[in-house]
């Protein structure tokens, strides 16, 4: 028989993680404060600090990705692979990209495509629910490793 983890344990782990993504968040936060209060809150979007933000963010996951998948049991090589690699593909590496294409836009003083910004903004959502999943994974594989 399986032992399944309480409800309790499940919102524990997502507080945990929405805690910590909260901490992330507070530079776009104060960003968004100064911009709209200099009246130039059309522009929010239009910062590299998103691209930045979905990187870490999406780095951050896999680190806790990885640290629950040492501390967990019975967990399949290939599975735990594939969910590395998908989000160091389709997160990482395009959260990097459009970082480095806005940065050279901002350093010639051009102005930011509205691609490169809904992009950047859409890696940032994807990364943070990336986040939030893998902590709360991460939690929860570690207390099913230790329940008797």
């Amino acid at each position: 028989m399986k032992k399944r983890l309480p409800s309790r344990e499940v919102v524990t782990a997502i507080a945990g993680a929405l805690a910590e993504w909260l901490f992330a968040v507070v530079p776009l936060v104060v960003l968004s404060i100064v911009f709209t209060h200099r009246g130039h809150g059309s522009v929010v979007l239009e910062s590299s600090e998103w691209s930045f933000g979905a990187s870490i963010l999406a780095g951050q996951g896999l680190v806790r990705f990885v640290s629950g998948i040492a501390r967990a049991k019975y967990l399949s090589v290939d599975r735990v692979l594939l969910g590395v690699s998908a989000l160091f593909v389709f997160v990482v590496v395009p959260a990097n990209i459009i970082l480095a294409l806005v940065l050279v836009d901002q350093e010639n003083n051009k102005p930011i495509s509205s691609l490169l910004a809904t992009g950047q903004f859409a890696l940032f959502n994807i990364a943070s629910l990336l986040f939030i999943v893998a902590a709360s994974f991460s939690h929860l594989w570690s207390k099913r490793a230790v329940m008797p």
